[in-house]
Formats: C-alpha cells, sequence, structure tokens
C-alpha cells in the first residue's frame, strides 16, 4: 500500500465511518455487517480514483446487502461504508446482454443497439449472443478510456469479443459439437492472459469445464495476476455469472441460489484482498451492479407455436434452430417476448393470432409499439408479449405451445413486472464516492456515466447521467452532460418497423 495507507490500520467498516475524516459523510446509523471484508481508511481531502473496477453479479438484487438476511457480507460492508441503492431499474429488455452494453454505454437498447441476449437471422432466433463487439451502436467507456490512454481490462464482459481493450477474455462458450472453453478464446484473449488461463485448466478440459463457479473462480484469479502486474489498468470490467444460473436451478428462494451469492462474495473478497495486497486497494473506486433480477416461474410458454400453425413459421429440421424461413416472429427475453414481422400486414396477423393466444391462455398480454418504445427497447421491433408472474417465454416451434419448466426462475421482465418490486442492486465504495449514502433509485444507464465522472472521462451523448450526489469530486464537463434524449418518433420503415401495430 501507499504509505498514507500503510499509516492507517485496515478496520471494519464501523471504525472506518467512526473515524470519518474530511470530506466523509457522518455515519447513518446502521451497524457494520459482520464477517466483512477489513478496508483501508480513505483519509484527507477528496480525491479521485486511480482506478475502477466495475463487476457484476448476474441476478443480484438489493436484498443481497441490504436484508437482514444477506448472504454476501463482503459486499455488505462496501455498501454500508460507501454507496448503496434500493433499486437499480434493469432497461428493457431487462437480461444480460442489453444490461451489460448499458452499463459501459449510459445508453438505453435502441441506443446502443444490443436489444436481446440471442441474435434472430432469416432461420430464426440463433444460439449466437451479442458475443462481438462490433454489435454495439454507440462509444463504449472502454474506447473513450483508451482515447484517454488509460488501459483495460475485460474479463467474461459481454460484447466485449474483438474489442480493442489492452487485458480481455471475452465471454464466449462452446457452441458446437466438439468446441472447447479454452478452444473458443484461442485468438481472441490477451496471450499472456491465455497462457495463465492454460496453466490453471486441467490436463483433460472438455465442454463441460470450467462451469460457471469454477468460470468465476479462474477469472478473479485472472484480475488477481493483472493487479500484480507492473502496470495495473485503470478500468476494469468484470462478470460474474454462477448466481444466475443458480437462480434458474433453485428459483429465488431456493438456497442453491444462496449459497451461489455467498461464493460470488467470497469471490468479490477474494478481488478485494488482490488489489489490498498489491497496495492499489486505497486508491480504487469498486462498483457493483446487477445486470437483472430474476423471478419465480413454473410455467413456459413458446408463442411461435402459434404462429407456426398460422402459417407465418415454416419449420425446417435440417436447420440450427427447426426454421426454413419466417414471415413473423417472437423473440423470447424470459418474461417478456418482442415479436418482428416482414411486413405490416403480417405484423397484424401475427398480433391477431396472438391476441387470441393470449385470451385463450389467460397466461400473457399484448405490448403495443409505443409502449415498448417509451421503454426505449428494440425500435425494431412491431409490438410486445408480457408474461404473467410465473409464466417466461421460449423460442421453440412444436407444441405443446405451454409446458412446465426446469427453470425457476428467469428475467427479462418489463418495468411493470419488475420494477421497484425487484431492481437490481449497486453499491460503490472507494475514492471519488460519499460514505453511508443510500440512494433510493438510479436507471442502469446512469452507472457508465458515473464510471466516466470518477475517471475523469467525459462519455458522450448518454442516455443516463452521472450519479453526482454519490461523488465527492466534480465530475468533468458537467454542463455538457445530455439531459436524454427524447423519444424517436412513431412512424419507422423497413422490417419491424412498429407502424400500425399500436
Amino acid at each position: 500500500m501507499t504509505p498514507r495507507a500503510a499509516a492507517c490500520v485496515a478496520v471494519l467498516v464501523a471504525g472506518v465511518l467512526a473515524c470519518a475524516s474530511t470530506g466523509a459523510d457522518p455515519e447513518v446509523g446502521a451497524r457494520a455487517p459482520r464477517g466483512g471484508v477489513e478496508l483501508p481508511l480513505l483519509e484527507g481531502p477528496p480525491r479521485s480514483p486511480g482506478r475502477v473496477v466495475l463487476v457484476s453479479i448476474a441476478g443480484l438484487t438489493p436484498g443481497a446487502y441490504l436484508s437482514p438476511r444477506r448472504s454476501m457480507p463482503t459486499l455488505a460492508t462496501l455498501a454500508h461504508a460507501g454507496v448503496a441503492a434500493d433499486a437499480l431499474v434493469p432497461v428493457t429488455p431487462a437480461s444480460t446482454y442489453p444490461a451489460h452494453a448499458s452499463l459501459v454505454t449510459g445508453r438505453t437498447p435502441d441506443g446502443h443497439g444490443v436489444v436481446g441476449d440471442l441474435l434472430l437471422g432469416d432461420h430464426g432466433v440463433r444460439n449466437v449472443r451479442y458475443w462481438h463487439a462490433s454489435r454495439m451502436q454507440a462509444v463504449p467507456i472502454w474506447q473513450v478510456a483508451r482515447e484517454a490512454s488509460l488501459s483495460v481490462a475485460a474479463l467474461g464482459w459481454p460484447s466485449t469479443l474483438g474489442a480493442s481493450i489492452d487485458f480481455l477474455v471475452p465471454d464466449v462458450v462452446p457452441v458446437r459439437r466438439g468446441e472447447t472453453w479454452m478452444g473458443v478464446l484461442q485468438g481472441n484473449t490477451t496471450p499472456w492472459l491465455l497462457e495463465h488461463l492454460h496453466q490453471l485448466a486441467p490436463e483433460e478440459a472438455g465442454a463441460s469445464w470450467p462451469s460457471a463457479r469454477e468460470r468465476d473462480a479462474l477469472l478473479v484469479d485472472t484480475a488477481c495476476e493483472i493487479a500484480a502486474a507492473p502496470s495495473p489498468p485503470q478500468l476494469w470490467l468484470l462478470h460474474l455469472v454462477q448466481t444466475g444460473l443458480a437462480l434458474a436451478q433453485y428459483g429465488p428462494a431456493g438456497e442453491g441460489a444462496r449459497a451461489a451469492f455467498g461464493r460470488a462474495d467470497a469471490e468479490l473478497r477474494r478481488l478485494v484482498d488482490c488489489f489490498g495486497r498489491a497496495g492499489l486497494l486505497d486508491s480504487t473506486a469498486i462498483l457493483v451492479v446487477g445486470d437483472r433480477s430474476l423471478e419465480a416461474v413454473h410455467t413456459r410458454l413458446d408463442p411461435n407455436v402459434a404462429l407456426w400453425r398460422a402459417g407465418l413459421i415454416m419449420a425446417d429440421p435440417r436447420t440450427d434452430t427447426g426454421i426454413r424461413s419466417w414471415l413473423a416472429i417472437a423473440r423470447s427475453n424470459g418474461g417478456s417476448a418482442f415479436v418482428y414481422a416482414r411486413s405490416e400486414a403480417e405484423a397484424v396477423d401475427a398480433r391477431d393470432v396472438l391476441l387470441e393466444e393470449s385470451r385463450r391462455t389467460k397466461a400473457f398480454r399484448i405490448v403495443p409499439a409505443r409502449e415498448l418504445q417509451a421503454l426505449h427497447a428494440d425500435p425494431q421491433a412491431w409490438f410486445g408479449l408480457e408474461a404473467e408472474p410465473g409464466f417466461r417465454f421460449g423460442d421453440g416451434i412444436r407444441p405443446p405451445a405451454m409446458r412446465s419448466t426446469a427453470d425457476r426462475a428467469a428475467g427479462g421482465y418489463l418495468p411493470s413486472r419488475s420494477a421497484p418490486a425487484a431492481p437490481a442492486g449497486f453499491v460503490a465504495w472507494g475514492p471519488g464516492l460519499r460514505r453511508g449514502l443510500r440512494v433510493p433509485l438510479l436507471q442502469q444507464a446512469d452507472v457508465a456515466p458515473t464510471v466516466a465522472a470518477l475517471l475523469g472521462l467525459h462519455l458522450p451523448d448518454v442516455d443516463g447521467r452521472a450519479l453526482i450526489g454519490a461523488l465527492t469530486i466534480e465530475p468533468p464537463n458537467v454542463a455538457a452532460d445530455a439531459p436524454g434524449r427524447a423519444l424517436l418518433p412513431l412512424g419507422r420503415s423497413g422490417v419491424g418497423s412498429g407502424e400500425g401495430v399500436r
């Protein structure tokens, strides 16, 4: 640590707040969590951090750090000592790739172009995610950082494949028979990081390796290697995934999900300890965010079955998707789905078919184009579908259209279902951030401008805004920050236009 940090004994959060000095906020009255990580005193006048670490944890909600039964003592310690949000409102759809694109661009999905998790093609919904950075239509914060001569690390962060990033392990997984994780990383990962992962891999690393738990541990190991390097980067992006899979497998109330959040917290603590050993902790701002909330489900709906029966989807079992072509199709986000069509006439036909299906099942409603537009969702969708509680959508085209689901939880719900009842989480601690502060509400698109402000950068053309009230430093170019964009006009042209389907 620096001489100043070494002179200050590392203390638990109770001591941090009790000893708060110039520029710090007073104790807010909450008890420091037991079992939390030890943090250094941040003495002296307000100062900017030397680096910012943005960690996303799949399915993280405020209960993990605010509830009396919180399962994440490290995160609770950071929340108690720094800034904790009661609600981080996800973008629409509230799913992994749109959320992460918003977290690094400050834009909503209609602005950054990552409008779902899976790509939609001529043969239907593909088993290919929005992995490649080129699919992002807005400026990500890593580009702004590099243009300012700051180095960047991105470990498992969605939509970073092919990105110009100094320390990169992209978020890719095997999708073809015979592929392995190390195989798909080859040629797409920073060479010395790939070599580090090779050293950690077992001799027989098949397609099932690593598990989500192992992947999280490998990425934290890699982060620790980077932190110990001679010139660690100024911007860090890290995505932990085991919690999202555990929520889907066990449900939000399941002990297995709680255990997964405990393991993710242990990885977070390990990361904090690595930064401490590298002498970086007292100059690092750490932001921990959720990408979405997941809600309990019991039944899967496949709206494309009705569209197939109506002749709007043509099947072909020889294709990867089972679809030869389509005139109208639904793409699932989990708790919501967006419907696309080749023309207005086919969009109207699809709406009529799905409206009848909605009346029959009483399990979802039609979401008009203007409502999706107000939520800044995919402008190419003609209209949407919103599942009732307990139901989730799928992309299948074979009957039955309604069946029990193995998943116990799903994300992707619209704000009327997921906020404010089930928001995502947000915690921030470190230099440049206030202490003991509770934030009632912020938007997912506010995170990137806040990270930019901490690094002294200006992220252009954003929909969100820097959380100025959580900062102890003056953000750059405050006057230049855009207050937000007006809604796009309803009239659009081309495939997917919502015109005429209100």
